[in-house]
């Protein structure tokens, strides 16, 4: 949103461990700064502060950056918020958004949503503090829940449908806003009411403290009323895209490994923080989002995945864990028993009986294994071969001395032998492919070739998952590509657009045609996935290449030379794939 030159003024103003230095204490040693890491728990400083590079760098848990990526940390802020707050510091006044009008407007209309929301809050806190209260106060007690943790969580009540709207009327707030909010709506007849009249109110809080939405928990069972009601999506709530309870998990500073407990439901994250668990959060829906496992990468190394402990809980879980595993992160799977959910588990067992399942929660391939099994007779012949081939579809994408240990427990339970498995592999599922011509030449079937015609692609037409600093014109052999890569990073230096009739001076005419088709033959809902794929396969590639290349020449280096191509080395593996 702002020009990169008013970035780098912001730089030249501040100094980063001025900006560090007001969240925890730091201490000068020779030219750098040196403070315990405000990301994890440690008794010994390992969190460094160059402010010759104006960067920082945990040697403990590995986080690293400058200002803006320090405050988006911290606070829970996106760059752009982290920009405006760092603006606000340097005393520079903010450059007009004259390039962007939709944009300014959505802005201001958030500003005004996140105002609603808060006093909504407010408004709702109040209220179950107050004699209409009684019946929500009552119910609380049931669930066996404290002051102190309704408090913490900033729970309320609304008393019936008329008397929000007239509160934020008298604040001074419009209906308009109200709606954009979500938290009234209007009838046919043009009388507004309270969106959640009547209802226990578990209000949904960002990272940043802001007032995102709310939850509302019928009290008593009404004919044609759902037992839960949440906000619909604003621009302030997407349900896709956030988490409960990450507002409360952000205080809790932890050791490397970072761990995170993810649960279905809000009243699981309360019961646990209550319990004295206070690393869960909640995905609000039994189906985890792209969005939001992004969200938990930020916060977190090693997800314990506690799902309810029916069918439709366990179901739910497979459905996420994939994704979480696509972000690189270590998944444990916790098996509740009694079929429970975490909220009643950890009041009927309590804090260790939690943690005990905890210790004993299954590795992603286990669960997996364990879930099928769960679905077949085993008493069946026929449905021995159909756990066997599911069971075999898991086991394909590893590798063969961890295939091995595995197949071991299939045969013993199939019943068949682990030669017979063997030759029931079941192909693994790839992901959707652009579908291309059959032809004679090697190149077109090639996945590493058309992996690297779909990210120019992606980037080329400027799609939002793409970011161009993740992409080194090295991950590119193909001549062609390297010409294309090349122009589009030009472009993105001089701050502008590719153009699609650029491509065809650079290039063969076929060839830049199908770049432009490639992101064409992805469905859309597929894309972004798509593309992390097919970069992750270029990365691969080039550490691969890159590594033999430099070890061939360290063989036949002389000592001079050796230092650099070391250097070399040890920077190519520190490579995120």
């Amino acid at each position: 949103m702002y020009p990169d030159s008013f970035i780098e003024q912001i730089k030249s103003r501040l100094d980063i461990a001025d900006v560090i230095g007001q969240y925890i204490p730091v201490s000068r040693k020779g030219r750098d700064y040196w403070a315990c890491c405000p990301f994890h728990k440690e008794k010994t400083p390992s969190f460094q502060i160059r402010c010759d590079q104006q960067v920082y760098r945990c040697y403990g848990c590995g986080k690293h950056g400058n200002i803006f990526t320090f405050m988006m940390e911290e606070n829970g802020m996106t760059f752009v918020e982290a920009v405006e707050a760092l603006a606000r510091r340097a005393g520079l006044e903010l450059p007009e958004q004259t390039y962007n009008p939709e944009e300014a407007k959505r802005k201001k209309t958030l500003e005004k949503i996140y105002a609603v929301n808060k006093e909504t809050a407010m408004f709702y806190y109040n209220c179950l503090k107050s004699d209409s209260g009684a019946i929500a106060r009552e119910y609380l007690a049931g669930r066996e829940l404290t002051w102190s943790t309704v408090n913490r969580f900033g729970m309320g009540y609304s008393p019936d449908f008329d008397t929000l709207p007239q509160y934020l009327t008298q604040k001074g707030y419009d209906v308009s806003t109200m709606k954009e909010a979500g938290v009234i709506g209007v009838n046919e007849s043009g009388k507004t009411y309270d969106f959640f009249g009547g209802r226990l109110i578990i209000p949904i809080i960002s990272g940043s403290g802001k007032v995102l939405g709310f939850t509302g928990r019928l009290l008593e069972k009404k004919p044609d009323f759902a037992k839960y009601k949440n906000t619909s999506t604003t621009l302030a709530f997407n349900k896709r895209k956030n988490l409960f309870g990450i507002n409360i998990f952000k205080k809790y500073k932890q050791d490397a490994p970072r761990k995170m407990i993810l649960v279905e439901g809000h009243m699981d994250v309360i019961s646990l923080n209550q319990a004295g668990i206070p690393y869960a959060v909640a995905s609000m829906g039994t189906s985890l989002t792209l969005e939001q496992c992004r969200e938990i990468k930020r916060y977190a190394d090693i997800v314990y995945v506690s799902y309810d402990g029916d069918s439709a809980g366990q179901n739910a879980t497979i459905r996420g864990l994939e994704l979480l595993k696509g972000m690189g992160i270590d998944i444990k799977v916790v098996c509740l028993t009694d079929n429970l959910d975490p909220d009643d588990y950890v009041k009927a067992y309590g804090r260790d009986g939690y943690e005990k399942l905890m210790q004993e929660a299954l590795p992603l391939i286990d669960f997996k294994l364990y879930s099928i099994a769960r679905r077949h007779n085993f008493d069946s012949y026929d449905d021995k071969v159909k756990y066997a081939k599911e069971a075999l579809a898991v086991l394909n994408g590893l590798d063969n001395v961890e295939k091995g240990i595995y197949l071991e427990e299939v045969a013993k339970k199939s019943g068949l032998t682990i030669e017979a498995l063997n030759g029931q592999e079941v192909p693994e599922q790839e992901p959707e492919q652009p579908a291309q011509p059959v032809k004679k030449d090697d190149k077109e079937q090639n996945a590493l070739f058309l992996a690297s015609r779909f990210v120019l692609s992606c980037m080329y037409f400027g799609k939002p998952f793409v970011r161009v600093v993740d992409v080194n014109a090295d991950y590119f052999s193909e001549e062609a590509h390297k010409k294309v890569i090349g122009y589009i990073i030009e472009c993105g230096k001089n701050g502008i657009y590719p153009r699609a009739d650029k491509l065809f001076e650079l290039i063969d005419e076929e060839e830049a045609g199908k770049i432009i088709d490639a992101i064409e033959d992805i469905k859309e809902e597929n894309k972004e996935e798509y593309y992390r794929q097919s970069l992750t396969k270029l990365k691969k590639e080039f550490k691969v290449k890159e590594m033999k290349r430099l070890l061939v020449e360290l063989n036949n280096a002389d000592e001079n030379q050796k230092s650099e191509i070391k250097h070399r080395i040890a920077e190519l593996t520190k490579l995120t794939i």
